[in-house]
């Protein structure tokens, strides 16, 4: 039998390291590709109600009154603007007897499924007649909302 000189231990033995890191670089590589999908949601109007007014009404006067607009969204609101309101006509009351301004830019911002209140101001007109004493007036009133992400 035949002896393996150091030498020869050593250039066998490189030479193994090179095989197997040359079958390890030989191992099988690939790339994926495909695309992922999401949904935007949609949006739901918000709501507003009436919460509270200071003093009645009567011919000429102002008062002020609460609204409260709901954000029944999964996202954060701001208000932009609140239209301007005027009544209907109610029991011999004309139409357009109480109106309030609009109100652009109110601050904040609504949480999804939160409330905020805003403070508009209802003018009865001067002229108002006697049909109007002790008449419940009910402005319609739009709000104009956009999404607050951050």
């Amino acid at each position: 039998m035949r002896k393996i000189s150091k030498r020869s231990a050593v250039v066998l033995g490189a030479a193994g390291a090179v095989l197997v890191a040359g079958v390890a670089y030989a191992a099988w590589t690939s790339t994926g590709t495909g695309s992922g999908a999401v949904t935007s949601t949609t949006s739901v109007d918000s709501k507003i109600t009436s919460v509270s007014s200071d003093h009645a009404l009567y011919p000429g006067n102002s008062t002020t009154f609460v609204v409260k607009v709901t954000n029944p969204n999964a996202y954060p609101v701001v208000v932009n603007s609140i239209s301007a309101g005027s009544s209907d006509e109610v029991g011999g009351c004309a139409a357009g007897t109480v109106t309030s301004a609009a109100v652009t830019n109110p601050t904040g911002t609504i949480a999804p499924g939160s409330t905020a209140d805003y403070t508009l101001t209802a003018t009865m007109d001067k002229n108002a007649s006697d049909a109007c004493k002790s008449q419940p007036f009910t402005l319609s009133l739009t709000a104009t909302l956009s999404s607050n992400a951050s």
